[in-house]
C-alpha cells in the first residue's frame, strides 16, 4: 500500500504545463558562436577591405544569420591592405549576412583619413552598394567647418558626402 501511494504521487506530480511548454519553445534564439576580443577580416582578391575589432561577438542562425557585436566596436576600411580609408567606432553594431548591411548604433563616429569626423547615433553600411548612411541627426567637423543636419550618405572612405538638411558654418572659397 506505501509504494501504491507514492507511485500514486510521483505519477500526479508530474505536470506538462503548455504555457511552460510553449515557453521553453518559443524562447528567444540561442547563440551558436560567442567571442570575446574578436577580430573578423573581410578581404577582396587577397587584399584587406575591412577589419571588425569588437570587445563580443554573438552569432546566430535562426532565425537570421547575424553577427551582433557589443561593448565597443572598431571598423577599419581600406583601399588596400596597408591604407586606412576611414574608421567607425560604435558602441553596438549589428551584420546581416544574407543582406550584406551593418546597422551600427550608439555613439557613431566616422573619421575619414583626411580628419572630417561624423558624429550620429545610427549608421548603416551597405556592403553590396559600397554605402554608409543614415536618416538620423548628424555633426560633421572638419578643419574649417561644422555642419549639422538630418539624414547623410556616403561612400565607406568619407571623401565625398551628401547631408540632407543641413545646417551649420559653411566654408565656401571664391575662386
Amino acid at each position: 500500500n506505501f509504494y501504491f501511494y507514492i507511485i500514486f504521487i510521483l505519477l500526479f506530480s508530474c505536470n506538462n504545463d503548455e504555457k511552460v511548454i510553449e515557453n521553453f519553445i518559443n524562447s528567444d534564439p540561442l547563440p551558436v558562436e560567442e567571442m570575446l576580443n574578436s577580430t573578423i577580416i573581410y578581404t577582396e582578391n587577397g587584399d584587406v577591405r575591412v577589419k571588425i575589432v569588437s570587445s563580443k561577438m554573438t552569432r546566430y542562425i535562426k532565425p537570421e544569420n547575424i553577427i551582433t557585436f557589443s561593448e565597443g566596436v572598431k571598423v577599419d576600411f581600406y583601399t588596400d591592405s596597408t591604407n586606412k580609408k576611414s574608421v567607425l567606432t560604435s558602441q553596438n553594431a549589428s551584420v546581416n549576412n544574407k543582406t550584406q548591411i551593418m546597422i551600427a548604433t550608439d555613439n557613431v563616429k566616422l573619421l575619414s583619413y583626411d580628419n572630417k569626423e561624423l558624429l550620429t547615433e545610427e549608421l548603416i553600411w551597405d556592403q553590396k552598394n559600397n554605402l554608409i548612411y543614415t536618416e538620423r541627426e548628424v555633426k560633421i567637423s572638419t578643419e574649417d567647418e561644422v555642419i549639422y543636419g538630418v539624414g547623410f550618405s556616403s561612400t565607406p572612405d568619407f571623401t565625398e558626402y551628401e547631408i540632407k538638411k543641413a545646417k551649420g558654418s559653411f566654408n565656401l572659397k571664391k575662386d
